[in-house]
């Protein structure tokens, strides 16, 4: 074999162990599993909720009732790098990872280019004062 060959097939093999090796310790999940649980909102570890504008964070989701008084829930963990970082933002009416500054509708759609995977929404229902947050 020439010196030549052997760098060539050399190359190839290195790229191939390094880009693998690469892609398989640089991906994260940023998958959210299905959520049911309820909340008491008149509790006090969940009196935000009792004003629009605020929220909590409960089960890796985040709770919100929204600027028009809706509730909406969301993953905690940021479709963009997987950090459990996601906020409601009430003066935006929307979610936000505070470490690269994806944001989110209170749909899911992403509103800027680390946005740009969505995130997971959860549906919610209020009877009473209990409200459930499931999907």
């Amino acid at each position: 074999m020439e010196r030549r060959d052997f760098l060539e097939k050399l190359g190839i093999g290195a790229a191939f162990v390094l880009t693998t090796s690469c892609l398989q310790s640089c991906t994260k999940d940023t998958t959210a599993g299905p959520v049911d649980f309820t909340l008491d909102i008149n509790a006090s570890a969940n009196a935000a909720l009792l004003t629009n504008g605020g929220y909590v964070i409960s089960n890796g989701v985040v709770v919100a009732k929204d600027t028009s008084g809706n509730f909406v829930a969301a993953t905690q963990t940021c479709s963009h790098e997987g950090n459990k970082q996601v906020a409601y933002i009430k003066s935006a009416n929307e979610f936000q990872c505070s470490v690269h500054g994806a944001r989110f509708s209170l749909t899911g759609s992403g509103l800027n280019s680390n946005g740009s995977k969505g995130l997971k929404i959860y549906q919610t229902a209020l009877t009473g004062t209990t409200l459930r947050v499931f999907g």
